[in-house]
């Protein structure tokens, strides 16, 4: 699967060694970013038989070309059994011991304002200023060291992890049958983690909207100049109102900043191009907006600009469900781009659910599946 994405500023140092997936499993997991490596680990150490199966390499849909900007719980709100998701991340990344740079000092909601008055003046954004209006719980993580290091946690655990194993059936069984490259694999149970791909190999019963946000990534910038933007705390931000925007600072210095949408429509969203028309006005409309955001950033010079995949379900509420007429298969996805903890999280109550039959959250069931 070629995608034309550019490439993010962050890495995935860790690559499964290539091997045969099983003919037999417990689990078969299909995705390999945050949710489907959060469940296969949790499985995994709880003595579960896992398979992940990933269709290019560990990360390189949603999870790998995040920004990296972690979030409290979900885009449509407090949900039940999701409410402390940073929680959930912090506890795993010490846990297991994963070195990925996560800082929780809070996200600053941003607000268009005319005047400033009391609120506290963050940029300018052409006519109007961007204030502070809130801070909410989040903070920042390197995306690309949180997939290798659940990777390797669960391959610790016993997981296998097979790269380069797209699926493209599934029959529901039981047991299931995994129609892959390679051949079949039957499973107990099936954990669909496709996020914006999950169309791609299920019929849901509800649309998703699938699109690419797009992000750029600066040369390091002086400590100067980051404490002149007023980001010398590492908090990072996000606009509640339009024209959007979000950003963060890295350790280094650098500065990402994103903005802009390129829309899939009916189309899988692996068809949707950095490079292509609308990919390129919507970058070329960010960077005309960066060197009027602050004096600091006249003739800084970018050094990445990318996309990644994103999916919107009806009222931004996240799917997380069994499939109708498949009950061993369970669906998650449409983060809208709460992904990073909520994934880790809903991998944990993905284990609950399939090692001891605890009931999946009611807010996240597909049209049409039975009641847990």
């Amino acid at each position: 699967m070629t995608v034309r994405w550019g490439e993010p500023p962050w890495r995935v140092d860790f690559a499964p060694p290539p091997a045969a997936p099983p003919a037999r499993c417990d689990v078969a997991v299909v995705g390999g970013g945050f949710t489907g490596l959060s469940a296969a680990h949790h499985l995994a150490r709880r003595g579960a038989r896992v398979a992940l199966l990933e269709a290019a390499t560990l990360g390189a849909g949603a999870s790998g070309r995040t920004g990296g900007i972690v979030l409290e719980g979900t885009a449509a709100g407090p949900l039940e059994a999701v409410e402390h998701c940073l929680d959930a991340l912090a506890g795993v990344v010490e846990e297991t011991g994963i070195e990925c740079d996560l800082r929780l000092p809070g996200c600053w909601e941003l607000e268009h304002r005319q005047q400033p008055g009391a609120q506290r003046p963050f940029w300018r954004d052409g006519e109007t200023w961007l204030c502070v209006a809130d801070t909410v719980p989040g903070g920042t993580i390197d995306p690309g060291a949180l997939v290798a290091g659940l990777g390797c946690a669960a391959a610790d655990a016993g997981a296998t992890l097979h790269g380069h194993a797209a699926v493209r059936a599934l029959e529901p069984g039981p047991p299931v049958r995994l129609r892959t490259v390679d051949g079949t694999i039957l499973a107990d149970h099936v954990v669909v983690a496709l996020n914006a791909y999950t169309t791609m190999l299920l019929d849901l019963p509800v649309r998703f909207d699938a699109a690419l946000t797009l992000g750029v990534c600066t040369t390091p910038l002086e400590p100067s100049a980051i404490a002149a933007l007023g980001l010398d705390e590492g908090v990072p931000f996000y606009t509640v109102d339009l024209p959007y925007l979000w950003g963060r600072t890295l350790r280094d210095g650098r500065l990402v900043l994103g903005a802009g949408l390129v829309v899939a429509g009916d189309e899988p969203v692996t068809g949707a191009a950095l490079d292509g028309v609308e990919g390129r006005e919507s970058l070329a409309r960010l960077e005309r907006r960066l060197p009027g955001f602050h004096p600091a950033l006249a003739g800084v010079t970018l050094r990445e600009r990318w996309g990644g995949p994103i999916a919107f379900p009806p009222a931004r509420t996240p799917i997380l469900s069994r499939l109708p007429g498949a009950r061993r298969v369970i669906v998650s996805g449409g983060c809208s781009g709460h992904g990073i903890a909520l994934g880790v999280r809903v991998g944990q109550l993905v284990a609950d659910s399939i090692v001891d039959g605890h009931p999946l959250p009611a807010w996240g069931a597909l049209p049409g599946a039975l009641p847990e």
